[in-house]
């Protein structure tokens, strides 16, 4: 896979190289810096939408993981939340990004999180969008979930079938159908056994990660725990129905909650235009407020 889809995807391809990996990102916009991270079924093609919305108020930037989308991993690389904070790391480094408000989804989420631990006066803001900041084991459904999807036969017949794809985006978007061009794209971007291995990698990872994200629920209760946090989910997603998304509300005094009505775990393809709209009120109402307080 080369290039996605241009009339889905309408933006200039960038590269970088970190560490051997060849990592495509775009950069679209001008203004305050959104940075997007995706999770282990997806790639920057998911944001398109956001990008097109946000990027006439906002510099828009969205990554490919190594392995995911169109950047190439080195031979060494592994996949993993620790791997992939260190890819973003340094993605952001090499950028030279400030006042980055970062978002994240699914695995994304504690990735890019780990990143505004060690660095949170890089970001101005948070947000998470059906992810994750707690150790699965305090979550015995996603720890036994994510035991299934890490199995040998459950490995095994995604790579010959590329089942999670094709059931995610067939009915784990609620209030919308993917067209065909955009189902094909996501089928494409997992069109061997080895990139759909990845997605099993990813997702148990989260799973085998204890000591990595008790540090992630750390930091959000002590570093980043005065950070402005957007908080947006399906109100169908069992991450939220299991009390997750009201927590982290709860933990975050500078936090907003939002609930997508009718969507699941991948909201971003079914309403992103709502996403799109609640993301720029939330960071509009940041910036007012801080031009307010400088100027009494």
């Amino acid at each position: 896979m080369k290039e996605y889809n241009k009339n889905l995807y309408p933006f200039k391809s960038q590269w970088m190289n970190i560490e051997g990996n060849q990592i495509h990102y775009i950069d679209v916009g001008v203004g305050p810096v959104i940075l997007f991270s995706h999770p282990p079924l997806g790639s920057s093609f998911m944001y398109r939408d956001f990008v097109q919305v946000l990027s006439r108020n906002y510099r828009c930037i969205a990554i490919d993981y190594p392995g995911f989308g169109l950047s190439k991993a080195s031979p060494d690389y592994s996949p993993n939340l620790k791997g992939q904070a260190a890819i973003l790391k340094k993605f952001i480094l090499q950028l030279q990004l400030k006042k980055v408000f970062l978002l994240g989804h699914d695995t994304g989420g504690p990735s890019a999180f780990h990143v505004a631990i060690e660095k949170p006066d890089l970001f101005e803001g948070l947000i998470l969008t059906d992810t994750i900041i707690y150790p699965v084991s305090e979550y015995p459904r996603i720890s036994r979930m994510l035991k299934i999807v890490g199995s040998p036969f459950f490995t095994w017949l995604n790579a010959i079938s590329n089942l999670l794809v094709r059931l995610t985006f067939s009915f784990g978007v609620r209030t919308r159908k993917l067209n065909q061009e955009e189902k094909y794209e996501y089928r494409r971007m997992f069109n061997t056994s080895a990139k759909r291995q990845m997605i099993t990698r990813m997702l148990y990872n989260l799973r085998e990660s204890e000591v990595f994200m008790k540090n992630i629920k750390l930091g959000f209760e002590t570093i980043l725990q005065s950070k402005p946090t957007l908080l947006i989910y399906g109100d169908q997603d069992p991450v939220h129905q299991m009390g997750i998304a009201n927590r982290i509300h709860n933990l975050m005094p500078k936090s907003k909650l939002f609930l997508i009505n009718g969507e699941g775990h991948f909201p971003h393809e079914g309403k992103a235009s709502q996403m799109s709209d609640i993301i720029h009120s939330w960071i509009d109402s940041l910036q007012s407020e801080d031009k307010r307080i400088n100027t009494n």
